[in-house]
């Protein structure tokens, strides 16, 4: 799904194995489901501003879980997707992210 925009994709079985990778590896936003194995998404996205990590952060949940949404946004995430839309929101918001990361880096010279 995110090949057209030449992305650098990594997976990771769960929230501790993403954790637990180098941070020269991690990536300009991360996308996490809400159910994990283990770690939630949710505890993922809390643990990772607890440690002062700016990664933005798109979090997939069910059709309606107003209360999931609510709760990821009030933690930090950029954006809340319901599964059923993935396929038309998640290009473009991944589209956005990754254009306004490398405008950051280049007004800053840091890469």
């Amino acid at each position: 799904m995110l090949s057209k925009l030449n992305a650098d994709v990594q997976d990771y079985d769960s929230a501790e194995s993403y954790l637990a990778s180098p941070l020269g590896i991690r990536g300009s936003c991360l996308i996490t489901d809400m159910a994990l194995p283990g770690m939630s998404g949710l505890d993922l996205l809390k643990c990772l501003r607890a440690n002062h990590a700016s990664t933005p952060v798109i979090l997939l949940g069910e059709d309606a879980d107003v209360r999931a949404a609510v709760a990821a946004m009030r933690e930090g995430a950029v954006d809340f997707i319901e599964k059923t839309h993935v396929d038309l929101s998640i290009v473009r918001r991944v589209a956005y992210l990754l254009d306004h990361s490398q405008h950051a880096t280049d007004a800053t010279g840091v890469h």
